[in-house]
């Protein structure tokens, strides 16, 4: 045979190594095909990054955009301003303080917002305090520019309401003093229910005793129910003050009936100094059961002033005969609008023992007595005088 060998030979007789012109040559064993994977094309690989990268930018744009639009629409709201209103912007408010205003009064969509653009647009703008007339659904540029202009310059009008009316003499004197209201329109806010007295006792409609009495200071267009809100508010405000809410544990009477005892101390006193007296009287009178005997509560009974206070008057029976020793103690309702004077002198009566008083002098100050004779001594003197009427 010939030493060289044929194709078809078993191949496992080949050594290991062959010598080639180059030197000698390994055969490579794969131990783990698992390990390895197909090589891609680097274009697919390539293709699929850039699709990644657009789906991701149209996410943001889309993003963006909606985002753009719900914060424009914070600033900016769709459509036009609506119905004015009036809002008042208080002393010291800040930015962030006026934001939650107009929020609240639907001027704005957000007042955070609004405030973190007045800070980025407008630095550290201030607003002065007071009475604007804005719209609703107003853009943010659009309220700041009505901010800048500052608060309406706002007319004010007064008028004196003096102290003793009963509420038919107040409503025509106020409707003369007030343009901007009708004696007829005062009338239906007192009984429409709107406003309702601090003391008056349910079921009671009477308004006299509950308007303070003063003079005040109102803005020109002023309606009839915000001035009855006004006076209300101020007479609530003044006994408070005095004390009215514990006018039960101090004198075993509501503060309705201390109001009662304002209101005829204010008819009955000519000077302050009397007033705590006179109030003094009229506790120690019912304290004894006696009548309180006041002529004002015939006169206010009557609706006349200048009513004649006849004995048979006088002896009429009725809710407001103050002489009736069947039905003996306050009438009803005051009689007449106790001044902050009075209010103080019923809440807070002098000490003594008094039961009667009697005009002295021309000055107006009064005679006080617990003796009966002495009281008819000097009523008989000051008749001599020229002080009583009648």
């Amino acid at each position: 045979m010939s030493s060289l060998q044929t194709r078809d030979e078993d191949q496992s007789s080949y050594p290991s190594t062959h010598e080639y012109p180059y030197g000698e040559a390994e055969y490579l064993e794969w131990e783990d095909n698992a390990q390895y994977v197909k090589a891609r094309p680097i274009g697919l690989r390539l293709l699929r990054a850039v699709v990644a990268v657009v789906i991701l930018a149209a996410i943001c744009v889309i993003g963006y955009g909606l985002a753009r639009t719900w914060f424009g629409a914070q600033l900016d709201p769709d459509g036009d301003p609506g119905e004015a209103l009036t809002l008042t912007i208080p002393a010291g408010a800040t930015t962030g303080d006026i934001g939650g205003i107009l929020e609240d009064r639907g001027v704005i969509p957000n007042g955070t917002f609004f405030r973190y653009y007045v800070q980025w647009r407008h630095g550290d703008e201030e607003f002065q305090a007071g009475e604007y007339t804005l719209a609703e659904n107003m853009s943010a540029d659009e309220a700041i520019e009505m901010l800048r202009v500052g608060p309406r310059q706002i007319e004010y009008g007064e008028f004196l309401v003096p102290e003793g009316l009963w509420v038919t003499e107040m409503v025509p004197r106020i409707a003369q003093q007030v343009p901007s209201v009708t004696a007829a329109e005062l009338e239906a806010a007192l009984a429409s229910g709107q406003v309702t007295p601090r003391y008056r006792p349910d079921g009671n409609n009477n308004w006299d005793g509950l308007l303070f009495p003063a003079k005040y200071f109102v803005e020109e267009d002023i309606t009839a129910a915000e001035l009855v809100a006004k006076m209300n508010n101020e007479f609530s405000a003044v006994t408070g003050e005095l004390g009215y809410g514990g006018a039960e544990r101090k004198h075993g009477l509501s503060a309705y009936e201390v109001i009662i005892i304002a209101s005829l101390v204010q008819a009955e006193a000519k000077t302050d100094a009397d007033r705590p007296k006179i109030a003094r009287v009229i506790y120690n009178r019912l304290r004894q059961g006696e009548p309180i005997g006041i002529d004002a509560t015939y006169i206010y009974g009557a609706g006349d002033r200048q009513v004649a206070l006849t004995t048979s008057i006088l002896e009429e029976p009725g809710p407001y005969n103050s002489r009736d020793y069947d039905n003996p103690g306050l009438p009803p309702t005051p009689i007449g609008a106790p001044g902050r004077a009075s209010l103080e002198a019923a809440m807070n009566p002098a000490d003594g023992e008094w039961l009667w008083y009697v005009l002295a002098d021309s000055d107006g100050n009064h005679f006080f007595t617990d003796v009966y004779d002495d009281f008819i001594n000097q009523k008989n003197l000051s008749e001599e005088q020229g002080l009583l009427d009648g």
